[in-house]
């Protein structure tokens, strides 16, 4: 059954609400447990919940697996081993709120990256908006104080989020151009798969997995299965189909409203967001609203009404 396009957008901002409390959930998590081992376990479990589910159902053809495997395989390194891993080691040395909010710079990049790999048109209420993300996403690194950016005195995790951020912009718009003739389920699905497998042996590289895993409290166990059944399948899914609805870029604008989701959980959690991250949210909303045409909508509406 096709999706209509209102249900696309609200399905894309139920994925970025599982990824905005994503980073509540994961700075608990690597206070208790190794990066690459909640890894390990967070996709581990996904990718089965995925492959049992979708495949008892019919819905994953060996044939897309069979034609589309160098695919998946450069896109699930992507946007699951590197972009997963970094989240997780960058929440080592930053804060939720923070990671969020720099993970916001993605539709910037994939406006790059679609404006040289697929000739994506701009306008000037898109660029308008990527930029007011931008300016947010810099008040918040930077506590306004803009020689911290020019003197690159950025906490280490900020700069690994970044990479996350650049590697999740390069899988968005690398599922659109590389995967043919794939359903969302047999992208999400197979692409986790393969992330999945190249974290495992990262694991037993450089942890210790097991002792870790046995050793874990029930509540670390409880915040990984969220990320497992929210954050991975049910937000990898709804976004991946808004991928296909309404296109990378527009789909990206909305990872925006991610750190205002983290922003929430935390204030309720009793971390009481700065005054710089209230401000660099403020500039993440006005960049979704402008961007995604909301507020040219608006406008029309009101002069034609």
């Amino acid at each position: 059954m096709k999706t209509s396009l209102p249900l696309a957008y609200l399905g894309v901002i139920i994925a970025t609400f599982f990824w905005g409390t994503n980073f509540n959930a994961g700075a608990y998590i690597v206070a208790h447990q190794p990066p690459i081992t909640a890894s390990i376990e967070r996709f581990s479990l996904a990718t089965l919940t995925l492959l049992l589910f979708f495949g008892l159902r019919g819905q994953l053809r060996f044939s897309t697996l069979k034609n589309n495997w160098p695919a998946y395989l450069g896109l699930g390194v992507l946007g699951f081993t590197v972009f997963n891993l970094c989240t997780f080691f960058g929440l080592q040395s930053t804060t939720p709120v923070n990671g969020a909010l720099i993970l916001a710079t993605t539709p910037l990049w994939t406006l790059v990256f679609s404006a040289i790999w697929e000739n994506e048109k701009l306008n000037g209420a898109r660029i308008a908006g990527l930029l007011a993300g931008f300016i947010g996403v810099v008040l918040v690194i930077t506590q306004g104080r803009i020689q911290t950016l020019l003197r690159l005195e950025v906490r280490p995790g900020d700069g690994i989020i970044l990479l996350g951020s650049l590697a999740w912009a390069l899988n968005m718009v690398g599922t659109r151009r590389l995967v043919h003739h794939a359903t969302a389920i047999e992208t999400t699905s197979y692409s986790m798969l393969f992330g999945t497998l190249a974290l495992i042996p990262l694991g037993f590289v450089f942890e210790n997995p097991l002792p870790s895993l046995t050793t874990a409290s029930l509540g670390v166990h409880a915040a990984v299965v969220y990320l497992a059944l929210g954050g991975s399948v049910l937000a990898y899914l709804l976004w991946f189909k808004g991928l296909e609805k309404i296109g990378s870029v527009r789909t990206a604008i909305f990872f925006n409203l991610a750190p205002v989701f983290t922003m929430l959980v935390a204030t309720f959690s009793g971390a009481t967001p700065n005054v710089w991250q209230l401000t660099g949210a403020a500039w993440v909303i006005l960049g979704v609203l402008l961007a995604s045409g909301a507020l040219t909508r608006l406008a029309l509406q009101r002069s034609t009404g």
